[in-house]
Formats: structure tokens, sequence, C-alpha cells
């Protein structure tokens, strides 16, 4: 079949997005990219292809991640590597902000937009029409969550949100995956006419040649051969069987479309099968850095310190800007850190205080009555045992809830997907998570300790103890004065407990992820900090208190 005479195309415009000279060494000295050329016009949409492995994701890495990707080892150097706009972020399946509901995944671009609506209503109003301009129900602004969208809803939602935060130029991370042609068809209508129509650019990575044929004025091949960037078709009016452009602008027959994306197959076959001659790593290989090791291992042991003095410094700044976005967040980790988890707290405090002091009254030497054993030690257990057990307990079951969410969060993007939208997650999750989780901490301390005590009460009641109130709670709010100082100690561990833990869960879970284990890892890895830090607290404090004691 005859490939159709093109039409002349528009005069070129300036490009937005540049990329020259871009040469990328990984971090064991190999060369991925080698020169590497890209610019990308407004309204123009540019398909890269090409084989596993050969680098489509780390070129995403290099625009929006490049400081994090040279931390992980990689070398990067460019000509120039500049936009003229904000670089907007789709990832797969979209990466919809799972604590959000639909409509609260655009208000939030909104709010953060260069120009965010100046009121509720004129933000109501933005939703609904930013749903309609990507052809999604209107009802789904009225609290719909994200999880009942399907596959083609999501990626519209993606789309509409970058578009609706302002960004310029959109990168489309493999976003058919999972889309049935039908819906494949309608992403690539979508993404053509909103460059169409808002002059955005955007570049498609993706494997899907349905797509690549469907919504691409230029489809581009990552070659291994050379490490750069290559025309899979001849462009131009005047080449014979030149690249017509996107069918889903045309509206060009189906058999037609099927001649192309046949024709782009065998291209792309051709030239993945093609014998490489210069495989990709085969530049000079360097050593690694070990100090660039050292710097990522330093950086993660310092990472709570910089998330508790972002989230103390940054919290009064967060809420005066953005209130509802902050409580939102906030009330999300309350929820999963202290509410729905409070009623286990409590049941373990009263187990374990009724069977603590069960031991120690019925182990008393010879002759001493359970009663008088209870008076000698008191409420000491409740102040003794709380913030160590409330400790533990929390970061195994409070701490591993948010580090997996927060986890989730970043290995499906969702945190890239929120940077790209120019919302940082120092801002937008660290403070309030953190906030949440301390508050959540001193909530739990206190439920622990009424546990403990009631668990108490309820021995003292079975062995007919009379006065068991005031035998065990008068070290909570009247200390004997022997003993002011471990009410102190405790008071003072519950706080750095408190803040300590939450900076540790949030530095851990907020980190890049980029495979499921990774989350595991991170969980395993806070707990094990925290629980061995809380020990030595633990000791270190509790031989400085001997010691005072006896000096003095």
């Amino acid at each position: 079949m005859s490939a159709p005479a093109a039409a002349a195309p528009p005069a070129p415009a300036a490009p937005i997005l540049r990329v020259r000279g871009l040469t990328l060494h990984l971090p064991d000295g190999r060369v991925l990219f080698d020169n590497l050329d890209l610019e990308v016009a407004p309204g123009e949409v540019v398909a890269i292809l090409g084989g596993s492995g050969a680098g489509k994701s780390t070129l995403a890495r290099v625009l929006f991640d490049r400081e994090l990707l040279e931390a992980d080892g990689y070398t990067v150097s460019a000509t120039e590597l500049s936009c003229d706009g904000p670089l907007g972020l789709v990832p797969q399946r979209g990466a919809l902000f799972d604590h959000l509901d639909v409509a609260g995944n655009l208000e939030l671009a909104l709010r953060r937009s260069p120009a965010p609506p100046a009121d509720p209503s004129a933000l109501a109003a933005a939703v609904r029409s930013w749903l309609a301009e990507v052809d999604l129900p209107a009802e789904l602004a009225d609290g719909a969550p994200v999880t009942k969208l399907s596959g083609g809803q999501g990626q519209r939602l993606a789309v509409a949100r970058t578009l609706a935060g302002g960004r310029s130029v959109l990168f489309l991370d493999e976003p058919s995956v999972g889309l049935d042609p039908y819906r494949v068809d309608g992403l690539a209508r979508l993404v053509r006419e909103q460059c169409d129509q808002r002059g955005a650019a955007a570049i498609v990575v993706t494997h899907d040649l349905a797509l690549a044929v469907g919504v691409a004025d230029r489809l581009l091949v990552l070659d291994a051969a050379t490490g750069r960037l290559v025309p899979l078709l001849a462009l131009g009016p005047d080449q014979a069987g030149a690249w017509p452009g996107p069918f889903a602008r045309q509206g060009t027959s189906r058999d037609l479309r099927s001649h192309w994306q046949a024709a782009a197959e065998r291209a792309l076959t051709e030239r993945l099968a093609a014998p490489v001659a210069r495989a990709v790593g085969t530049g000079a290989a360097k050593a690694p850095v070990p100090r660039g090791r050292l710097m990522r291992r330093l950086t993660r042991v310092l990472r709570p310190f910089q998330v508790a003095a972002t989230a103390l410094l940054g919290t009064p700044r967060e809420i005066a800007r953005f209130p509802r976005d902050f409580f939102h967040v906030f009330l999300r980790a309350w929820i999963q850190s202290f509410a729905r988890p409070a009623a286990f707290y409590g049941v373990v405090a009263t187990l374990l205080g009724f069977t603590v002091l069960y031991v120690i009254s019925h182990t008393a030497p010879v002759g001493v009555r359970p009663d008088i054993a209870i008076d000698m030690v008191g409420g000491s257990y409740v102040v003794a045992l709380t913030p160590p057990v409330a400790g533990f307990l929390f970061v195994a079951a409070s701490g591993s809830a948010t580090n997996a969410w927060l986890g989730g969060m970043g290995l499906t993007r969702q945190i890239a997907a929120l940077e790209a939208l120019g919302v940082s997650r120092q801002r937008y999750l660290w403070a309030p998570v953190y906030c949440a989780l301390a508050l959540s901490f001193v909530l739990v301390a206190l439920v622990f300790a009424s546990g403990l005590l009631v668990g108490g009460l309820l021995l003292c009641k079975l062995e007919g103890v009379r006065g068991g109130w005031q035998l065990l709670a008068v070290d909570l709010y009247e200390p004997r004065p022997e003993r002011a100082v471990y009410s102190v100690r405790a008071l003072w561990l519950t706080v750095i407990y408190a803040f300590g833990i939450a900076a540790d869960v949030v530095a851990k879970g907020s980190a890049d992820k980029e495979h499921a284990d990774e989350v595991t890892r991170a969980m395993t890895a806070s707990v094990v900090a925290s629980t061995l830090w809380v020990v030595v607290l633990e000791l270190v404090s509790a031989f400085t208190v001997f010691a005072a004691t006896r000096s003095g």
C-alpha cells in the first residue's frame, strides 16, 4: 500500500525543551547516553521507543531527579539542559494520589499552580472544567475515590492534573500500561488534543506502537549502538514513504493506520535486531567512587535529623499557606498511627499491667502479703514500662503502617508526580506526617500508661486489695520525693521518643524506592534503628539517674 502524500508542515516553533550533548555514565563508569540531543517544540508530541534497558526511564530521571541520580553515582554532563516552561510527569498508571479523592487530586494541582483559583467556588468550578476537558463525568468531583477509576480514567485524570498544575511540558512514562486498545486510542486523542489546544509539548516514552503512531509528530528510538536518539521513520513531505504524523489528529482510516503501525514495527524490529557495534556501556570504565557511597550512607544517617528540622521549621509556614493540604495529610497519618490501633495498645497495656503486678505480688518474700508488695511497688511499674514498651510497639505497628504508606507512594511514583507538580515532599509530606506521628506517640503513651494502670487495678480487685487507685496512681500525679526523678525521666524519654521515632519513620518511608522489597527493608530498618536507640537511651538514662541518686 502506498503512503499518502503528507501535508506541508507549519513553520517550526522555537523549542521549549532543549537537551544537547547529554552524556551519562553509569556508576561503574560505562556509558549509557553519548552526546544525546533532544528538542521539543510547543504543541509537539515526541514518542521515544527503544529496547528494554536502553535508558528510557533514566532519561526521565535526568530531567526530574538529576541530583538524586548523581547522588546514586551516575555522572551527568550536557552542553545544554533547559526548559522554558515547567515540566510535568505522568508516570505509569497515572500515580494518582491515593490519599485524595478525584477532586482532591485536581484541587492540589490547582492550588499549587502559578495561577491558583481565587476562592473555593472558583476552585470547584475549575475541577469540573478539567474533568470535562478530559471527558470524565462531572459526578466524579463529588467525593469519588481514585481507586474506583478504570485504567483509562486514571490516565485521563493524571493528564488533567498535570496540565491543571500549570505544566507546559509533559513527560508520559509508559502511559498505556494496562490499557486495552480502545482506551489506548482514547489516551492518544486526549494527549494530542491537549497539546494542540494548549500549546503544551509532550514526550511519550512507550513500548506501545499503537499509542506512538496515534499521538506522535516524531518517532524516535533510543539506539543502543550509539547511545543517542535517532528517527525511526523518515520525516518531511519531500521524502518518499515519510511519516505522515499523528493519526489521532488526522482521523485517517483504520487500514492506513495499520499500514504505518506495521511499518513502524518493522523498522523498530530491524533496528533492535541489528548487531550492536558499540554496546551500551562499553565506554572507558572507571572504578566506583567510594566517596559517593560514603556520602549516600551519611545522607541516610542524617536524614532523620533533616526531617525533624525541616518539619519543625516548616510546619508554621505550611499551615499558614496551605492549611487544607496540611491537615488532610496530618489527619490521614494520625488516623493510621493512633485512631485505628488505639484499642490494640490499650488491650496490650492492660494485659501487661495485670501480668507484671501479678508476678511482683506473688514472687514477694515469704510473709509479705500481696497488698504490702503492691504498696511497695506502687505505680513505679507504669512509670518504668510506658516509654520503652510503648516505643517498641509504636514503631512496630504505627511506624510500620506509616512507613509502608509512604513507601507505597514512592514505589508507585506518587511522590515523583507530586514533586513534578512543584509540590515539595518536605513541606507536603514530611511536616504533617512528622507532626501526626509525634502527637500519636504521646497519645499512645497516655493510652499505654492508662492500660497498665487499669491492669493493676483489676489485679487489686482480684486480690481484694483496698485503695488500689491510691496505691498505684500516686506515682503518676503526686510521686514520692525519692521517686520524682523517675517520673521526670519517663516524661523526658516520652518526648524524645515521640520526635525521634517520627523522624526515623518519615525519613526511611519517604525515601525513593524502585522495588517492592525496598519498602519492606525500609520498614525493618526503621524498627531496628528505633528499637536500638530506645534501648540505648533507656540504659544511658537509667545509669545517669542511678548515679545521680547514689551521689545525692
